[in-house]
């Protein structure tokens, strides 16, 4: 589908067949306010597949009755769609009964294609997922460093890019000055009949079924990402330091000092470490830093990405004895005082070794540290 996509924008010079202005008075707004209105509606009552099928024919069958309380009787009373001992009923019968804010005909229109949209609805949300993820995957595993601010921005493809094929497919698919019938490749269906659909509703009533529904789709598309949520900071702080420890455990409280929490804490070299996972700091470098003689932990990691820790924030934490930041490869190369301080590590240099040899004396003297870090 995504390749049709592309052969088909390429047709379009510009990207956008149509120019020309939208008057947007009164007549418009309301039509399309109450098209996205019964698309809201319509998402709301949570309806399947085959229940869609059911309500579309049902309206098709009646189409012709110039009756809107026969018609509002004929679909609350058939169990068909919706039972009225079920909670999507409540929410069906406030769908229908909008039949009184405008023309019975229009509102059978308007009906007929946000079931129609319903349908390509899910199609597209898998298919911008598949995409984008697609797309993602090939990005990040070229990258080693889960640490790395490449690794971090590279995560923003994920939802950015489904948003953008979502976008794009809601465009080709209810463009009304499409030049072929851009079949739909995953359902190997047609939508030549939708089109024409499209097409109608926009000359009669001037409603833009491509903005319309992009809005509904921008709402579900963000709601699938937020569900959908990708690896968090701490999960890649696990994944980079898991397998270089002896034992490492989630989310505590320091037992001497509860106020210090540790997103990990970690044994190696017969020593309990604990980690702080920031991505950026903010004014949470104040908290959580204790000398380590006062916690239950010999040493305390700081892992961030570095983007806001300036030179202030970096003495204000290593005035505290027993305490390593950690931060992304890029930030750490792009500043002189981080190269310069022997307790900053590049998130690229961590390895088993260099924690063993960090937590190998409690209290570790320049010229140790300086032969641990490679300055000598």
């Amino acid at each position: 589908m995504v390749e049709k996509l592309i052969r088909f924008f390429k047709k379009k010079n510009n990207g956008i067949a149509n120019s020309g202005k939208i008057n947007i008075d009164e007549f418009t707004y309301y039509n399309n306010l109450q098209f996205y209105t019964m698309l809201k509606l319509l998402l709301k009552c949570g309806l399947s597949d085959k229940q869609l099928v059911i309500f579309q024919d049902i309206i098709s069958k009646n189409k012709n009755i110039d009756d809107k309380e026969k018609i509002v009787k004929i679909l609350t009373e058939n169990d068909a769609v919706v039972s009225d001992q079920t909670q999507k009923y409540e929410d069906f019968c406030y769908l229908i009964n909008s039949i009184d804010n405008c023309d019975l005909k229009m509102w059978i229109s308007l009906i007929d294609i946000s079931i129609e949209l319903m349908f390509v609805k899910g199609l597209i949300l898998e298919e911008s997922k598949i995409y984008a993820k697609n797309q993602y995957s090939d990005v990040i595993r070229n990258i080693d460093d889960k640490l790395s601010l490449e690794y971090d921005m590279s995560g923003l493809n994920l939802p950015y890019g489904q948003r953008v094929i979502s976008s794009l497919l809601v465009y080709a698919l209810t463009n009304i000055e499409r030049d072929d019938e851009f079949l739909l490749e995953t359902s190997g269906k047609t939508i030549k009949v939708f089109n024409d659909k499209i097409k109608y509703v926009k000359d009669t009533y001037n409603i833009n079924c491509n903005n319309m529904f992009s809005l509904i789709m921008t709402e579900s598309m963000n709601q699938s990402i937020t569900s959908d949520a990708g690896q968090s900071y701490e999960s890649r702080v696990n994944e980079k330091i898991n397998p270089l420890v002896d034992k490492m455990e989630g989310h505590s409280h320091d037992a001497n000092i509860p106020s210090v929490e540790y997103d990990f804490t970690f044994e190696i070299n017969n020593k309990k470490c604990g980690i702080s996972a920031k991505r950026t700091l903010r004014e949470r470098y104040k908290q959580n830093f204790e000398d380590v003689e006062l916690l239950t932990v010999d040493y305390m990691f700081l892992i961030t990405l570095g983007i806001d820790l300036n030179e202030d924030k970096l003495n204000n934490i290593l005035q505290k004895h027993g305490i390593y930041v950690i931060v992304s490869n890029e930030v750490y190369e792009s500043k002189a005082y981080l190269k310069n301080n022997y307790r900053v590590i590049s998130s690229k240099d961590i390895s088993k070794d260099l924690l063993i040899k960090l937590t190998s004396i409690k209290e570790l003297t320049d010229d140790e540290l300086k032969k641990i870090v490679g300055w000598e």
